[in-house]
């Protein structure tokens, strides 16, 4: 039987590649932005909690299939967003209901944690929220706004450096290329200058895909945005690691979308990493990267 047939999934689920074997339960609909012009994701979807109810069927239905489930990942979008007492009566039931069950994880935005106290989060933490999955995107502000994502980088980092007081871990995401071949030098030195303020858990860089239908392919129709091509994004990739400072974390390009995957504990594999990639950058050859049909979103 599949999870699928027993759990009221709603459209598309989305996880984070490191939630792969996490048991997905989806408690919220969308995201509470929405609005990233290049982000094909919950464009079918208004944002909104699930009925409680459904909520508890679902978790009650998988914990009877599996019962030794140690990882849960809560989609939607940004499920941290819901009101505090309704999340704090999940993370109840997922506790009771998995007797094993050692990390929940959710993704959250700048939009829904700014205004949460860390005593709320800590409340959420003492149940078992051990990761919230934060897109940065970039670090560089004109970028930021020419995405229109709601917030900022300094915004961001605020974010971050609470949810690490509260005692949960981060995972943020920066998506290489997204500032195209005019910002791509500002783009890589400013998203490390706020990894280097917000010093996140791990860091999730994917490589940019212009999905058909977002204003960013448009305006890529438009020649408004140059896309870089493969080695641009591997040196965009270089520039931001050798400007990232000696701190530890877990860094990742093994998405479905970069070129090259890395899979590294900074700062001990950092040199290594630097000198692969410009012995690869160097070189040029094709047959080092992945090929565009094993690309995806």
């Amino acid at each position: 039987m599949f999870l699928e047939d027993i759990l009221n999934y709603e459209g598309t689920v989305i996880r984070p590649p490191s939630e792969a074997d996490s048991l997905i339960l989806q408690v919220t609909l969308g995201c509470t932005d929405n609005s990233c012009i290049f982000c094909p994701a919950y464009k079918d979807k208004k944002f909104k909690v699930k009925d409680f109810s459904k909520i508890e069927k679902d978790i009650k239905r998988s914990a009877k299939v599996l019962p030794e489930t140690r990882r849960i990942f809560l989609a939607d979008g940004d499920a941290i967003a819901m009101d505090q007492m309704e999340f704090i009566k999940i993370l109840d039931l997922l506790n009771e209901n998995f007797p094993k069950l050692s990390r929940v994880a959710v993704y959250g935005s700048i939009k829904s944690l700014e205004n949460k106290p860390i005593k709320d989060l800590i409340e959420l933490e003492n149940r078992k929220l051990g990761i919230i999955y934060l897109g940065f995107e970039t670090g560089d502000d004109e970028v930021y706004k020419m995405i229109k994502k709601y917030g900022s980088p300094q915004g961001n980092i605020d974010t971050c450096l609470k949810v690490k007081e509260a005692g949960i871990k981060t995972n943020v995401t920066v998506i290489l290329g997204l500032g195209g071949k005019k910002y791509t030098k500002q783009h890589a030195v400013n998203t490390a200058k706020i990894l280097n303020q917000a010093r996140p858990d791990q860091i999730a860089a994917l490589t940019l895909m212009i999905a058909p239908g977002t204003p960013l392919h448009n305006m890529l129709k438009r020649k408004e945005f140059e896309e870089l091509d493969n080695f641009e994004f591997l040196e965009e990739l270089e520039a931001l690691i050798g400007n990232m400072e000696d701190f530890k974390c877990l860094f990742f390009s093994n998405h479905a979308s970069n070129y090259y995957p890395i899979s590294a504990r900074f700062p001990k594999d950092k040199k290594n990493i630097l000198e692969t990639l410009e012995k690869v950058i160097k070189k040029r050859d094709n047959r080092a990267l992945k090929p565009e049909f094993g690309r995806g979103l």
